[in-house]
């Protein structure tokens, strides 16, 4: 079933073409020079002042994470058959979605605490003597297999696969959804086939690195002689020149030429295996949807959040519930409330007299004999003017 899957998936070697979506090189390009830009000049302000420093590297990562995201857009397009977006159109959109990514992680992350919660309630179940050591037997095996696959899945699956769905314009829960589908039905398939993507772009990455420094080689070699070693530092080399240059020992034009074309020229070689991972990582996206129900899978995690709203609710309606029963309780040491005499004639109150020292809300001045109409109190058992039994 699973060499089926992997059958059915296609060439990965066509993530190669991506090299060849010149649109989507400018965009990772610019990115990548900008991103570098703003990072410098936020070296620089170090020593005047750190905040402003640290502000400067995170808007070189915010520029990274958005120009990135805009070039997966470009390259889900051509995964999916169809012409890629323009550049504006990829930014704009990116600028407008990306960040439901670092949503994702988030919730992810959050999944992941709870599994570890979990884990370490189950260890502390497990510290029970004598049935501890034997459920231990038990969690010892099924952890360590469930959380290395957890770990495992991390970097193969969680991080390549979530942003290409964010790609193909799924919401923050949709991609959740996703993702969990995808490691329930095509967990090893994903794994295997992201491997063979990692692989693919390092061997691109390593061929052009190989031809690039061979021909830095021969260029560096023919150009001391005909150049002169003066006009190329006097080092004798690409290595010398670039050395050269970082302790300020005086370089020539050629020096600063060379060292301007060759960082352009290495810049665009290094967007090259990026460009072929992401492409990559679009086409197993693509495949491990494929057949899936998402609508239905949608469904269930909505159903699985409602419930849980529902239950958090229900706690929370206990919960008052047992706060308003204490809040009503009487303070300890509160007497109670005196219940009538049995057979005592509670007489009406009186209303208010021009005299202020009748208090008529006294309960004392409501209790009488049903005998003599004396006066009594509530702890009398007999009255005391004609001694009729009260209780």
């Amino acid at each position: 079933m699973l060499s089926q899957q992997i059958r059915n998936s296609g060439s990965l070697l066509d993530s190669i073409d991506a090299i060849r979506n010149w649109r989507a090189l400018l965009v990772l390009l610019a990115t990548l020079v900008a991103s570098a830009l703003i990072f410098a000049i936020g070296a620089l302000l170090a020593g005047v002042s750190v905040v402003l420093a640290g502000l400067f590297s995170l808007l070189a990562c915010v520029a990274l994470f958005y120009g990135a995201n805009a070039t997966g857009m470009m390259l889900m397009d051509e995964a999916k058959g169809s012409e890629s977006r323009s550049a504006m159109a990829a930014v704009t959109t990116s600028l407008a979605t990306s960040h439901r990514l670092i949503l994702v992680f988030l919730l992810v992350g959050v999944i992941y605490l709870a599994a570890f919660l979990m884990l370490a309630l189950v260890l502390f179940i497990c510290k029970i003597p004598f049935l501890g050591a034997v459920l231990y037997a038990v969690v010892f095996p099924v952890s360590v297999v469930a959380f290395g696959i957890a770990m495992f899945a991390l970097p193969t699956v969680v991080f390549p696969l979530s942003a290409p769905s964010i790609w193909n314009g799924a919401g923050t829960m949709e991609c959740v959804s996703q993702l969990l589908a995808i490691a329930r039905k095509h967990l090893l398939m994903v794994l295997i086939l992201m491997i063979a993507v990692a692989f693919i772009a390092g061997f691109v990455g390593f061929l052009i690195g190989a031809i690039l420094f061979s021909g830095t080689a021969v260029t560096a070699m023919l150009s001391v002689p005909i150049l002169g070693a003066s006009s190329m530092g006097g080092f004798g080399g690409m290595l010398g020149m670039i050395v050269g240059a970082g302790m300020g020992i005086g370089v020539s034009g050629h020096v600063v030429s060379a060292m301007i074309g060759g960082g352009i020229l290495f810049a665009i070689a290094g967007t090259l295996p990026g460009m072929v991972y992401l492409r990559g990582a679009c086409a197993v996206y693509l495949r491990a949807i494929d057949g899936l129900d998402l609508a239905a899978e949608q469904a269930a995690i909505d159903a699985r959040l409602a419930a849980a709203g529902a239950s958090a609710r229900n706690m929370q309606a206990k919960a008052r519930a047992t706060a308003s029963q204490y809040t009503n309780r009487p303070a300890v040491g509160t007497p109670p409330t005196a219940a009538p005499l049995a057979g005592a004639y509670v007489a009406p109150v009186p209303a208010p007299g021009p005299s202020p020292d009748l208090d008529a809300t006294d309960p004392q001045l409501r209790l009488t004999c049903p005998n003599c109409r004396a006066a009594v109190s509530a702890t009398d058992l007999f009255c005391g003017e004609c001694g009729h039994r009260l209780r």
